[in-house]
């Protein structure tokens, strides 16, 4: 009798001792989340890339005397629109132009911001895969020597209704007759109503 207690008490306590279950991934469902990871980060790297080939493409088509000036916050950075063996390509940077250029461009944006709001919330419509969330907007606009606007280019897209609608508000952006040729970069903050 005391041999069976002490067999029953052995048993409970390997029992007892055999600890938390351990929960094992299956391999396959291991390795498709493994090449997922691969694949996003790929993604964003393939992304980073086009965006900056895009920018390079925009500023090649603009002229090599085009001005480019990045806004950033409160900072704007400018660079001459192209480079030679010894330097800038074309005339000195007149800071006071690209200044009033500078000024005139958020005068031009702020005054569409409106138009712009109003081409995010279709797209919020229309677009499935958009999610409602803010979102920061890369603008980048090029303007002829006279002042007249050229192209734009507008990063991350948010599809098709979007990009052709913003389009069309950036056609009706005009700088002063005297600016010089200039390409801006600027970002636009974009919040669902």
């Amino acid at each position: 009798m005391m041999r069976a207690i002490s067999l029953v008490l052995c048993g409970a306590a390997l029992v007892a001792c055999k600890g938390d279950p351990v929960v094992k991934i299956d391999p396959a469902t291991q390795n498709a989340l493994d090449d997922c990871k691969k694949n996003f980060e790929e993604q964003k790297k393939l992304i980073a890339t086009l965006q900056e080939q895009n920018t390079q493409l925009q500023a090649k088509l603009a002229g090599g005397g085009e001005i480019v000036v990045t806004i950033e916050g409160d900072i704007l950075k400018i660079k001459p629109g192209a480079t030679g063996p010894v330097g800038p390509v074309g005339p000195p940077i007149d800071n006071k132009a690209v200044m009033a250029a500078s000024n005139e461009f958020f005068n031009v944006v702020r005054k569409s911001r409106g138009a712009i709001q109003k081409c995010y919330e279709q797209a919020l419509k229309k677009t499935t895969g958009l999610q409602s969330r803010p979102i920061t907007l890369t603008v980048s606009a090029s303007f002829s020597q006279q002042g007249a606007y050229k192209n734009a280019s507008f990063s991350p897209s948010l599809g098709d209704p979007f990009d052709t609608c913003i389009r069309a508000v950036a056609t009706k952006w005009v700088l002063p007759a005297n600016s010089p040729a200039m390409m801006f970069q600027a970002p636009i903050s974009l919040t669902p109503s």
